[in-house]
């Protein structure tokens, strides 16, 4: 069945040297009935009991691969290397895969140097080809920009304005794994919100996409009150239970299309797309009052949680010309908010309408010309009248 042989090994130092102790080990080509390496070999090589310098690894049984290669079929897939989401990874399952900034389109990729319908991929029996539909910063395949389609190879990466893929066919368990991993690196792990990694992404892109059609955005940030009364009192493990129940509620009170992440230690955001400024203000009460509605409890004592919440539009108060200054102003009101009492609602007195955004930049004349989505309805109910803003004050917790 073949032969056996002495494979030498580097010297291993350290604690590995402790665990192997490897000057050599015998590798066997191909396996014997009984399942053993040859006793003649073993001869040759010495008596391992009697020679310390010698660890000999005995082969004994085989397991074959539960999944051995070639059993689970291979579909195409594009993975984020560079750009927003990073690692995000997307399967090609379709006959036709549009891409682009729209939301209509299968693969989504939220950058403005992406057009509306920016390419798309055939399916054609096993093979995957590739074609630019007019983009206005063209596609490109190993730095090349394509004309007509492009037959793309397993590892093929192409680039999409400044987004950066790569074409992988990956089965099941590789797909799998890939969103795996992806989740891990944009969750936060004890309370399953977003992080702030990804949130920083999304909501420079979200605001892109605001400005370029006028389109409603909404920022909220919360944080819970007396946060550090709570560790004080019943420990840190009861604080990250608050933390755990608190993101499960808010997780079942956001849209599929709200953006939710763990801002800070107890601080939260929210990114809400679509949603007026009335929208907004109702939002954030309703948030306020499902953490004041909580019920939690640990070893057997009641936790009451309340959140203060700061509200900021992008139709409401002062121009802005970035991300930040939403963020900004949404602080800046929860701030207020901690001021007046804390477990209330505050509207930012800024910024609001877009100034200083050139719709008509890049490929955004053409891409226009086909209106927005229209947002889904809020799902908010009032609990409590939002009170006035009240000036900028430094925050107490």
């Amino acid at each position: 069945m073949g032969d056996c042989a002495t494979v030498p090994l580097p010297y291993v130092d350290g604690p590995e040297a402790t665990r192997q102790k490897h000057r050599g080990f015998v590798h066997c080509s191909g396996w014997h009935d009984c399942g053993k390496l040859d006793e003649v070999n073993l001869r040759e090589l010495g008596d391992p009991m009697r020679n310390p310098d010698l660890d000999i690894t005995l082969v004994t049984d085989v397991v074959s691969d539960p999944t051995p290669s070639g059993s689970l079929a291979r579909e195409g897939t594009l993975t984020v290397l560079a750009g927003a989401d990073v690692g995000a990874t997307f399967t090609l399952g379709a006959q036709v895969t549009e891409i682009g900034r729209s939301p209509d389109c299968h693969v989504m990729l939220a950058d403005e140097s992406v057009s509306r319908a920016h390419a798309r991929i055939v399916r054609v029996g096993k093979q995957y080809e590739l074609e630019d539909l007019g983009s206005t910063n063209g596609t490109l395949v190993t730095d090349q920009r394509i004309e007509g389609r492009v037959l793309l190879q397993d590892g093929t990466r192409l680039q999409l304005g400044r987004i950066l893929l790569r074409f992988a066919l990956q089965d099941e368990i590789d797909q799998q794994a890939s969103v795996r991993m992806y989740e891990m690196s944009v969750r936060d792990g004890l309370t399953g919100m977003y992080n702030r990694r990804y949130l920083d992404e999304r909501i420079v892109a979200e605001f892109a996409f605001a400005a370029r059609h006028r389109a409603p955005l909404c920022v909220l940030l919360c944080d819970i009150d007396h946060f550090k009364n709570i560790n004080d009192r019943h420990g840190h493990h009861a604080g990250d239970h608050v933390l755990r129940e608190l993101g499960a509620q808010l997780r079942a009170c956001v849209r599929t299309e709200d953006v939710l992440a763990r801002y800070g230690g107890e601080e939260f955001a929210i990114i809400a797309r679509g949603v007026d400024v009335a929208g907004g203000q109702l939002f954030a009460e309703r948030i306020r009052g499902v953490a004041e509605r909580m019920q939690v409890s640990w070893e057997g004592k009641r936790i009451v949680v309340t959140l203060s919440v700061g509200v900021a539009h992008t139709h409401a108060g002062a121009p802005a010309t970035k991300a930040q200054a939403l963020v900004a102003a949404a602080d800046s009101a929860l701030y207020s908010a901690k001021r007046a009492g804390r477990n209330r609602c505050e509207l930012a007195a800024s910024p609001g309408r877009y100034v200083g955004v050139d719709a008509d930049s890049n490929d955004a004349a053409r891409d226009t010309s086909k209106p927005p989505p229209a947002p889904s309805p809020a799902r908010h109910a009032v609990t409590k009248p939002l009170l006035p803003a009240a000036g900028h004050n430094t925050r107490t917790k």
